[in-house]
């Protein structure tokens, strides 16, 4: 998607002076949101209604009309709320078509669940991956050449990729050779999970630049600022460094005592997708009331809010003012929410509609004040001329002037200024840096992650207290992946053995480290409103810095997630047989 091979990797490591490479596994990380996949499907002579648990209202619907040879006009969708969904709630599912087809029978509503088994098994997850890495360098850092084989299995599915991190995030590498292989079993299919890939191939690339920075002989973000061209993370690293404290780092394994404290980092990259099928209705009632509409769902990340405030900023008015109806397919079609695209695609055409809107008020009530629409402004919630002294009427006021009942404006998304890199891709990644500190009980193996420093842009930041909370779930959601998640199969049946929330252990409450968060603007001025989505590249590095976080502090690198105790010791005993101390 974003390069694939370039130059000549042989002849890059026939230059190389320094070679590192290892061989990295992680393991299948099933979604568990706190909602499982449902619906009601209520199909009737007139049409099909289904109340979905969905990331795509829109999709779900095109689906459901081509499944029942219906037309969309009689197909309609609802997901006015949802309990998360991290990429697997796309589309109607075997259990939805099977809902919908028992309602058609049976001319009555059918509601389906499923239990939390059902949700481990057949609906989607974080596929595992083995993939070998080398990467060749000269004394100085400089890079010569990478080359990457990954086999990942999603089950009875395809998608076990390691995304394209280690192609572009360090575009100063001029050979690059990756091959990337799926391997079937007979065990439940994979789906997209926020950043499909990535964390994947962000836990072996960052792994390896670290191993490259010590047998360089510099800091690691040091080796960072020479061979990362990006100027957005270098100043993440920059200011991220500086407020976690990373000065203060020990070499490896030089923390005193039985529990041994260490510092890591690790970077990550995400594309700025578009999604193009993206557009909304602004209404303005002669009462003074404001409504958007748009069949774009939050799946709990909050994107009602930022469509308030986006209308509300336009118009100089309070987000309360606005009343947000979303996630049902009788609005105009929204876009999905997966790539981290909702923002970027649905908030400029929000604010196109709401100045639309608006340009027509001023028409209307320009004439009673005494001065041309052009003079005219939207200022706290009062419409104020320029001239004329200032003059000013609220805006309840000025919408009784409408001459009629309303006034509206629906627009869809349009291309980026300056047009896009790639169809529905932006120029530019986003991307940040999280930093990890740890401890390490080295008579135990208990790795427990204490403090994580994470930096990260996207765009024009709309709702900041959102944001940090998108940018906490993805930390708290790779901590969970890097030490605790597993899925544990049947070496004989294939059956999952803790298909569960009882021994499917996810981080809880008690293992949530201190996080802090900095938001470093980019403003790009691509779009009406500079904004994109943060959910994918707040994931990526999560489980790469709590790994090398892991090797500072005990000073033996874990090639292997989840970092179980049982890990840290059998990687502890092995380096001190190595060392003959055993």
């Amino acid at each position: 998607m974003f390069g694939g091979s370039r130059g000549d990797v042989e002849k890059g490591f026939k230059e190389a002076e320094i070679i590192v490479e290892g061989e990295f596994r992680t393991q299948v990380q099933t979604h568990a949101p706190l909602e499982t996949h449902g619906m009601v499907a209520d199909y009737r002579p007139d049409g099909l209604t289904v109340y979905l648990s969905t990331q795509d209202t829109a999709g779900a619907r095109s689906e459901m009309a081509e499944l029942f040879k219906l037309p969309k006009t009689q197909v309609r969708v609802i997901t006015e709320f949802m309990g998360g969904g991290f990429g697997a709630k796309y589309g109607a599912g075997n259990y939805g078509v099977a809902a919908m087809n028992l309602s058609k029978k049976t001319g009555v509503p059918v509601r389906i669940m499923l239990d939390r088994r059902e949700e481990h098994v057949a609906v989607g997850n974080r596929p595992s991956t083995v993939q070998t890495l080398r990467i060749g360098a000269k004394k100085d850092g400089t890079l010569t050449a990478m080359q990457l084989v990954s086999h990942g299995t999603a089950g009875v599915g395809l998608g076990a990729g390691v995304g394209w991190i280690a192609e572009t995030m360090y575009l100063t590498n001029p050979n690059f050779k990756g091959e990337q292989y799926d391997v079937l079993t007979n065990a439940g299919p994979g789906a997209a999970f926020r950043a499909p890939g990535a964390p994947q191939g962000a836990f072996a690339l960052e792994q390896l630049i670290d191993e490259l920075a010590e047998k360089v002989g510099v800091d690691a973000l040091t080796l960072r600022d020479k061979i990362d061209k990006s100027e957005m993370r270098r100043e993440q690293r920059r200011v991220g460094a500086e407020r976690f404290g990373w000065s203060k780092r020990q070499a490896p394994g030089a923390s005193p005592g039985v529990v041994k404290r260490g510092m890591g980092a690790a970077q990550s990259e995400w594309g700025r997708f578009i999604d193009m099928d993206s557009s909304c209705e602004v209404r303005l009632h002669q009462d003074g009331s404001v409504e958007i509409m748009s069949s774009v769902q939050d799946l709990g990340t909050g994107i009602r809010t930022v469509l308030a405030q986006v209308v509300a900023e336009e118009l100089g008015l309070q987000p309360t003012d606005v009343t947000v109806r979303i996630g049902d397919t009788n609005y105009p079609p929204g876009p999905g929410s997966g790539g981290s695209k909702t923002t970027g695609s649905i908030t400029p055409p929000a604010r196109t509609a709401a100045y639309k809107v608006g340009q027509q008020l001023l028409a209307a009530v320009a004439p009673s004040m005494g001065v041309a629409a052009s003079e005219l402004a939207f200022v706290g919630g009062k419409i104020v001329a320029k001239g004329n002294g200032g003059k000013s009427i609220s805006f309840r006021e000025a919408a009784q002037k409408l001459p009629t009942q309303q006034i509206a404006a629906t627009e869809k998304r349009k291309d980026d200024y300056g047009g896009f890199f790639r169809p529905g891709i932006s120029f530019g990644q986003s991307g940040g840096i999280q930093f990890v500190e740890v401890t390490v009980d080295t008579e135990t193996g208990y790795v427990k992650v204490e403090r994580v420093v994470g930096a990260h842009d996207c765009g024009r930041p709309i709702n900041p207290l959102a944001l940090e909370s998108q940018i906490n779930g993805g930390i708290l959601q790779g901590i969970s992946w890097a030490l605790y998640e597993n899925r544990h199969l049947d070496r004989n049946y294939g059956h999952m053995m803790n298909a569960n929330l009882d021994q499917y252990k996810i981080l809880g409450s008690r293992e949530v480290p201190q996080i802090d968060i900095i938001m470093v603007e980019e403003y790009t001025a691509t779009s009406s409103t500079d904004a994109l989505g943060i959910a994918e590249s707040a994931n990526v590095a999560t489980a790469a810095a709590v790994a090398n976080a892991v090797y500072n502090a005990i000073g033996v690198r874990i090639y292997e997630l989840p970092i179980t105790p049982e890990r840290v010791l059998n990687a502890l005993a092995k380096s001190k047989q190595k060392l003959g101390k055993v």
